[in-house]
């Protein structure tokens, strides 16, 4: 009987198949006010990650979910690739909501599935009351959840895959 081959990981092989074209640009098919949500992917000890590939998906700027896309990208998802220093930039409309935010998925290397995460654009005592967040509502770490504005329609949201700072991720 052959030995089983041991298992593989997903690799950095994001560049290979599942690029977008223009996959930092979320599409709508409605008026929003415009903004962009740059950062940074970075390891355990803080070095950038490189060959990451996120993907979000968010509510429409009037707050329902997108309506389907005619062409191009689908409305209200992102693809993208971090970049050698680690860093990726979504351009995309303000998400509709009382606690508007943009569902996150990471793919990187050495995991065999993605981690899943949230970006919000709300005060954090604002994004505390979500009832998603109840479990660790009271928890310093739910700053890691917020994007910090950084200029008009400019937010900045680093992640940091584990370690110290480590950003919350959903199971």
């Amino acid at each position: 009987m052959p030995e089983r081959t041991p298992s593989q990981t997903i690799g950095p092989f994001f560049h290979e198949a599942l690029r977008w074209r223009d996959g930092g640009r979320v599409a709508f098919g409605e008026p929003g006010r415009r903004i962009v949500i740059a950062g940074r992917m970075l390891d355990g000890a803080g070095e950038p990650v490189s060959d990451a590939m996120i993907e979000t998906f968010q509510r429409s700027p009037g707050g329902a979910a997108p309506a389907p896309a005619r062409d191009g990208n689908p409305s209200g998802f992102a693809r993208l690739e971090t970049g050698h220093d680690g860093g990726f930039r979504i351009e995309t409309l303000m998400p509709g909501g009382e606690r508007p935010c943009l569902d996150v998925a990471i793919f990187a290397r050495g995991l065999l599935k993605p981690l899943r995460t949230r970006v919000y654009l709300a005060d954090e005592d604002e994004v505390r009351r979500d009832p998603a967040l109840q479990s660790i509502a009271s928890s310093p770490r739910v700053a890691t959840l917020v994007a910090r504005k950084a200029g008009e329609g400019e937010y900045r949201w680093d992640v940091r895959l584990q370690g110290e700072g480590e950003t919350v991720f959903f199971a």
